[in-house]
Order: structure tokens, then C-alpha cells, then sequence
């Protein structure tokens, strides 16, 4: 019987380049998009809401692994009332109806392959398929690369970024997962919408 990430790993794309270890093309990542100057110094906290924007799907596929979702990374909410200059400066990225949050990986902390649902976008676009083509997601490195934190698409292990580097990749076909064996925490702001033409033009 073939676990949940298998069996979202059949919409992919890239499932076969996947399956025979071949490298991840470029059309599926961008890194850096593009360099952006970081004005607002993060307020990183914790203890952190664990739960929030993982739940659904991807909680699913580390429970078939007995992955700890809490042992993934660290997640808190940004919005216009808890952080106001870090959610003015995230709504800049001119996605409509933006989901911020600031993800911590700790050293120690992993998080195995998985495919996204982005099922915390279900409240502005439900349908999977509608969200496939309207949904854009990008992370936005708060700290230098620090060596052993690891970010993997497909094949393609990203590392080296620098403070304010720029990660879009196509979430819909792209298995991934992270790790941190580093000394060092590894933040990074996640912003999540719907696309518009001033997006896409960064991708020119």
C-alpha cells in the first residue's frame, strides 16, 4: 500500500527525474531570486506555535515516518497586529492575501520529504488544482548560511545563501525537506499567496 507522500508524489512533474535521481531543472527553483535588503530585524521567540500551517497532509506523511511534526522546525504567526513593521515589509512581495510566518529550524531539527497541500490557503483558494496555478511561495533567508543546514528540492541541495537571498521553487511538483546539523538557528520568513503580474515579473 503506498503511503500519503507517494501517493501525492504521482501529480508531480518531476516524479520520474525524481525517482531516477536525476538533477532538479532550474524551471522548478530559483535561487536567489532576488537579493532583498532586510530593514526589519526579526523578534525570534519561542516557545513558537508548532502546529500552525502543517496540519492536513504533511502532518500525514511525517506520522506514516513517526516524525515528531514538532521536531521539524519552529513556527510563529506573523500578522499586521503581532508584528507589524515584519508584516508591512512581507505584504511588499505584492502577493494578494498573504500567510506569513517565521520558520526556526533549530540544530537537531529535520523535516523529511514531503509534497505541500498548502491546505492553510484552503480559506482563499479550496481547490487543489485552482491553487497549483495561482498559488506562490516564497522564503526569505534571514541569517547567512551557516554549514550543515541543507535545503533539498527534488535533487538540488541549496546551500551558501546569503542574508536576504530569495527561495521560489514550484511547490505542486517538487518533493523536499530540510535539516540543520549546523551550530546555528536557521530563520526564515515563508510568504504564501496568490500571485499578481507584479510577482510574475520577478521571475523575468
Amino acid at each position: 500500500m503506498s503511503d500519503l507522500f507517494e501517493i501525492k508524489l504521482q501529480r508531480s512533474a518531476y516524479k520520474t527525474d525524481f525517482e531516477n535521481n536525476r538533477e532538479l531543472p532550474e524551471k522548478y527553483y530559483r535561487l536567489p531570486l532576488c537579493n532583498v535588503k532586510i530593514d526589519v530585524e526579526p523578534k525570534i521567540e519561542r516557545p513558537l506555535d508548532n502546529d500552525y500551517q502543517r496540519c492536513h497532509g504533511t502532518k500525514s506523511q511525517l506520522k506514516e515516518l513517526g516524525h515528531d511534526i514538532k521536531k521539524t522546525f519552529d513556527v510563529s504567526k506573523v500578522n499586521e497586529k503581532q508584528n507589524p513593521d515584519l508584516w508591512n515589509w512581507a505584504k511588499a512581495w505584492v502577493l494578494k492575501n498573504p500567510l506569513v510566518t517565521l520558520n526556526v529550524q533549530n540544530p537537531g531539527q529535520q523535516f523529511p520529504f514531503h509534497m505541500d497541500g498548502v491546505e492553510s490557503y484552503n480559506k482563499f483558494i479550496p481547490d487543489i488544482e485552482e491553487k497549483r496555478k495561482r498559488l506562490r511561495r516564497v522564503f526569505i533567508m534571514l541569517e547567512p548560511w551557516s554549514p550543515g543546514q541543507i535545503i533539498v528540492l527534488g535533487t538540488k541541495t541549496v546551500t551558501h545563501w546569503k542574508k536576504g537571498d530569495v527561495l521560489w521553487f514550484d511547490w505542486y511538483h517538487v518533493p523536499h525537506g530540510t535539516a540543520n546539523f549546523s551550530r546555528a538557528i536557521r530563520p526564515l520568513l515563508q510568504i504564501t499567496g496568490e500571485t499578481t503580474p507584479e510577482f510574475e515579473k520577478l521571475f523575468l
